[in-house]
């Protein structure tokens, strides 16, 4: 399985329960992650000193640290707990999404996809979840890699010779249900939340813990008393315990989106 994200963090926050089932059942699971976060652009100017500060900090208490550095950390130490296998990094600029050249960042997303070869694929949905631009353009980037990593002249002259076409059998896009916002009541961002039905409910049981222990390495995005330290138990608990989503594409011989019977598991008709 391959999880396909913008930003540290989302790894956890969205699909975090998915990983963990997924590997519970014994899946290999590569993470993509196109953004390392927010960008340093002293870093072109000059190297970081040791301690991961370029600049007094006495002087700068609020840029001293090199955010991208310390994102990327928290995320290998997230995907680490959930027992991701590989973690691949695209290097682009938390937030320019929408600015880069959407073919070639189509063709970065379709090189691990020939590379690994998932049978399931995760990203987010059109809405973006929080309506992020990043999050946006991501969707609609994932849906073309899901279709040129299977055509055999996509990407001929950038992509290895050894890296031949490859067709996943599913795609399936991450939703956040109105019920599931309704659950967070004044915090919910204005944009939070999306408008498609889901195809597929996980329901997490024990693995929440897992998911929570996942979300509470990113410090730097929830702070040190971690993200639900004002929540209730039975409110967090509510938020945690399930995971939805969207078959968008299927390659199998029932289409997605077809009268069929609801799916139970991400792995449907593959095992």
């Amino acid at each position: 399985m391959m999880v396909v994200v913008a930003h540290p963090g989302d790894e956890a926050f969205g699909f975090g329960g998915a990983i963990a089932t997924a590997v519970a059942e014994g899946a290999y699971v590569v993470v993509v992650c196109v953004t390392r976060g927010w960008y340093d652009s002293r870093l072109a100017e000059k190297s970081p000193a040791p301690g991961g500060k370029n600049r007094d900090v006495k002087l700068d208490a609020l840029t001293w640290r090199n955010l991208d550095t310390v994102r990327e950390d928290e995320l290998r130490r997230s995907v680490a707990l959930l027992g991701v296998r590989v973690v691949r990094m695209l290097d682009y600029v938390e937030g320019d999404l929408d600015r880069v050249d959407f073919d070639h960042l189509v063709g970065r997303i379709v090189e691990p996809i020939r590379m690994h070869r998932p049978e399931v694929i995760l990203s987010f949905g059109p809405d973006g979840v929080t309506g992020d631009s990043d999050h946006i353009v991501l969707s609609r980037a994932v849906r073309a890699a899901y279709d040129r990593a299977a055509r055999p002249l996509a990407y001929e002259d950038d992509i290895e010779e050894d890296q031949v076409a490859w067709r996943a059998a599913k795609l399936y896009q991450l939703v956040v249900p109105r019920s599931a916002v309704g659950v967070l009541g004044g915090r919910a961002p204005a944009d939070y939340g999306s408008a498609a039905a889901s195809t597929l409910s996980l329901e997490l049981g024990d693995l929440a813990a897992l998911k929570l222990a996942a979300i509470s390495r990113h410090v730097s995005q929830t702070g040190s008393a971690g993200p639900f330290h004002d929540w209730g138990p039975e409110a967090r608990d509510a938020f945690l315990a399930t995971e939805e989503y969207r078959l968008a594409v299927s390659a199998l011989p029932v289409p997605a989106g077809g009268d069929v019977a609801p799916e139970t598991g991400l792995f449907d008709g593959l095992v």
